[in-house]
């Protein structure tokens, strides 16, 4: 995956790219959880992990683009708002105990992997993604 395919995957799991009518938009990582129709799909992890690792070395500039990150925090933060005790999916009981922890820990993984590469930490960025690939990051 190229730097400009990885950029345009991102904008469809964050739903922040404009193409409402692609099915990547509607069945992306945030898409896929408004509506939520009882189904995660851990190929969107997968995906947005292959985009962090496609566009590393946008992170290690004194600029990063705002789109790239706004897509990464969207995707972090929103999951988190919606399984809480008050947002969407956790008020209507609508994912089970086991979908809730895949969930937040793809955030988590996500999100410390962001946080890797804004530190110029490529090599320690993928660790939990690795970890969970291996089946020994819970």
């Amino acid at each position: 995956m190229d730097k400009n395919e990885a950029k345009e995957l991102l904008s469809f799991h964050s739903t922040r790219n404009e193409d409402i009518d692609n099915m990547k938009w509607e069945k992306g990582f945030l898409g896929s959880l408004r509506p939520f129709r009882g189904e995660l799909y851990e190929e969107n992890f997968f995906e947005v992990m292959e985009c962090l690792r496609a566009l590393k070395d946008e992170f290690s500039g004194i600029a990063i683009e705002k789109d790239i990150i706004s897509d990464i925090v969207a995707i972090i933060h929103y999951p988190r708002v919606w399984l809480a005790p008050e947002g969407m999916l956790g008020s209507n009981h609508l994912v089970t105990e086991e979908q809730n922890k895949h969930l937040l820990a793809w955030t988590d993984i996500i999100e410390s992997c962001f946080m890797f590469l804004l530190e110029d930490d490529v090599e320690g960025a993928f660790i939990d993604y690795e970890d969970y690939l291996n089946g020994t990051y819970f």
